[in-house]
C-alpha cells in the first residue's frame, strides 16, 4: 500500500499558504474591493460595447437551402 505522507505534506502546506494569504487581504480593506469592482464594472461595460457594435454591423445573408458549415 502506497504511503501517502507526501500527499499530506502538500495538503498542510497548501493550508498554510491559504492561512498566510487571508491574513493579508484584511489590512487590504475596502480599498481593493473597490478597484477590482470598478475593473470588473469597466471590463463588462467593454465588453457590452463590442457585443453591441458587432450586432450591428453583422448583415449576412444566409441561404437556408444549402448545407451550413456551422464553424464560421
Amino acid at each position: 500500500m502506497a504511503h501517502f505522507a507526501f500527499l499530506k505534506e502538500i495538503f498542510f502546506a497548501l493550508g498554510d499558504v491559504f492561512t498566510w494569504t487571508f491574513k493579508i487581504l484584511p489590512p487590504i480593506g475596502i480599498l481593493f474591493n473597490w478597484v477590482l469592482s470598478f475593473i470588473i464594472l469597466g471590463l463588462l461595460i467593454f465588453w457590452s460595447m463590442r457585443i453591441i457594435s458587432h450586432g450591428s454591423t453583422d448583415k449576412r445573408e444566409v441561404d437556408y437551402r444549402e448545407p451550413h458549415n456551422f464553424i464560421d
